[in-house]
C-alpha cells in the first residue's frame, strides 16, 4: 500500500513540476509566429508566465493589417486533464459594427480529457449569450446564440443567417 501511495505522490509531483517548468512563453511566441503565416498578428501585448498558466494583457489582434480586436486579458491554463483559455473584455473593430455588437465581455474555451472529442466555448456580451462546440473527429462546428434585445432589434440581417429554433435560440452548424 505504501508503494502505491509513493507512486502516486511521485507521479503528482512530476506532473506539477512538468506543468510549472514548461517554457510557456516560448510556446506562446511559437504559436504567434504560426498565426503570422495566416496574416494574423498579435501586438502590443504584455505576456507573463504565472507559474501554471500564462497571462496576456492588452493584446491587439490584426488580420491582414487591419486592427480587428483589442483584448483586455487572456488567461491560458494548460493542465494535463483540463485546459482553458479565458478572454475578458474584447472590443471588436468598428468594421464589424454592421454585423454584431462590438463588445464581448468574456469567452471561455475548454478542452478536457473527460470529453476528448469536443472543444467547447461559452461567451457573453452585448450580443447575448453564445455557446459553441467543435467535434474534432467529425469536424462539425455547432454554434448556439441566445440573442440580447440589442441583437434582436439592430442586427436582424445577421440573425437571418442563423436557423431559429423552437425555444428562441439561433443555431448555426457547419462541417469543416
Amino acid at each position: 500500500m505504501v508503494k502505491i501511495g509513493r507512486f502516486f505522490a511521485y507521479f503528482l509531483f512530476f506532473t506539477i513540476s512538468l506543468m510549472y517548468l514548461t517554457p510557456k512563453l516560448s510556446v506562446y511566441y511559437f504559436l504567434e509566429q504560426k498565426l503570422n503565416s495566416y496574416s494574423i498578428v498579435i501586438s502590443k501585448e504584455d505576456v507573463k508566465d504565472s507559474g501554471l498558466g500564462l497571462s496576456i494583457n492588452e493584446a491587439v489582434v490584426s488580420v491582414k493589417g487591419v486592427d480587428s480586436a483589442t483584448i483586455a486579458s487572456v488567461d491560458i491554463n494548460i493542465f494535463a486533464a483540463y485546459n482553458t483559455i479565458d478572454f475578458k473584455d474584447i472590443t471588436l473593430s468598428s468594421v464589424a459594427a454592421s454585423f454584431f455588437p462590438l463588445h464581448v465581455e468574456s469567452v471561455n474555451i475548454k478542452y478536457t480529457i473527460l470529453d476528448p472529442l469536443n472543444i467547447k466555448a461559452v461567451s457573453a456580451g452585448e450580443f447575448g449569450e453564445a455557446s459553441a462546440n467543435f467535434n474534432i473527429i467529425d469536424r462539425v462546428f455547432h454554434f448556439r446564440l441566445n440573442p440580447s434585445k440589442i441583437m434582436l432589434k439592430d442586427y436582424k440581417s445577421t440573425l437571418k443567417n442563423l436557423k431559429k429554433s423552437e425555444d428562441g435560440e439561433y443555431i448555426y452548424e457547419k462541417n469543416i
